[in-house]
């Protein structure tokens, strides 16, 4: 199992024995974000190509990585169509990259293959536009961390729109003003997975009902819970540092048919562990877990530097503790 630490000195370790989809190329131990101050959030992978694409939370810039190259480089300059931060990236199956600003409350989305600018949509007042999933049937599903609100995002004719979808303050999911509520979501199936950072609640939303149900977590809270990922039972979950209460790690817990109930049965936490993770994406048989430093970025402290993803053999894992 490969960590930060590596990366971190400025050091690339050796390859690890895996290989990428479609290569006979290996793939490193982990990934340089270049930039003094680049603060990478968000994580889409393209399992069709290999590569992956990040943001940062300092000034926008996005970045697009290769499985089988160490070092990412940049995709879109800072500032390009107006973006100054960026907190969740997503792409879909189409090839669209849904890039969330924050507390800038606009969401972008580029076709990948021209990088062109398709649509610029805009969320509530006094918003932070967080994560974004993306259903099998193509509709995307956003979460909005200090609004009560989820957020549905449509495309017809070539026209995209955002909605406000789900009121989170008329539904059962716990809500309290003023810090980061609901952030990492997913859709499988007819529903959506999202976590509460702040109470560490995870919530089960049908998106035929719009019902929330909490999910049965078996007195194991995801405080600070942030990306998710899921594959087949298993959801894997990155837990960061913004509020005390939890070990930077990603949260491995095996999910009942109906995803009523996850029982925690593993964790991954590398040797000199993460730096602040914020999302996930699996490979094949890994891991690429961002280490964005968005705790020191928040409190004006200085990062360690270069900026990593860290790669993580999911063969890896460790008990629960």
């Amino acid at each position: 199992m490969a960590g930060a630490l590596g990366a971190a000195l400025g050091a690339m370790v050796p390859a690890v024995p895996a290989v990428a989809a479609g290569s006979t190329d290996p793939l490193p131990d982990g990934y340089v974000i270049p930039g003094e101050r680049a603060f990478p959030t968000g994580m889409a992978y393209d399992p069709r190509t290999g590569h992956f694409y990040v943001g940062s939370a300092e000034d926008g810039t996005l970045y697009r990585g290769h499985l089988t190259r160490p070092v990412a480089e940049v995709w879109s300059p800072k500032e390009q169509d107006g973006r100054r931060l960026t907190s969740g990236v997503t792409l879909d199956r189409d090839g669209h990259l849904y890039v969330n600003g924050a507390d800038s409350r606009t969401m972008r989305v580029y076709d990948t293959r021209t990088r062109r600018l398709l649509a610029t949509l805009h969320s509530a007042d006094g918003g932070f536009l967080n994560e974004t999933a993306v259903a099998d049937d193509g509709l995307a599903y956003a979460t909005d961390s200090l609004v009560p609100v989820v957020y549905r995002v449509t495309r017809e004719d070539g026209q995209w729109r955002i909605e406000h979808w789900l009121d989170v303050s008329s539904s059962p999911i716990d809500w309290v003003d003023g810090v980061i509520n609901l952030n990492g979501i997913l859709a499988t199936g007819r529903h959506l997975l999202t976590v509460n950072s702040n109470t560490g609640q995870l919530w089960r939303i049908d998106r035929h009902t719009r019902q929330a149900v909490q999910v049965d977590l078996g007195g194991h809270p995801l405080r600070n819970g942030d990306g998710l990922a899921l594959r087949g039972n298993l959801l894997y979950v990155v837990q960061g540092s913004l509020f005390e209460g939890a070990a930077p790690q990603v949260t491995v817990l095996t999910m009942a048919d109906d995803l009523s109930r996850g029982r925690y049965s593993a964790r991954y936490d590398p040797p000199g562990g993460f730096l602040h993770p914020s999302a996930i994406a699996l490979t094949a048989r890994h891991a690429l877990v961002v280490n964005s430093q968005y705790n020191s970025w928040r409190d004006g402290l200085p990062p360690v530097t270069p900026f990593t993803i860290s790669t993580v053999a999911l063969s890896g894992a460790l008990p629960p503790g």
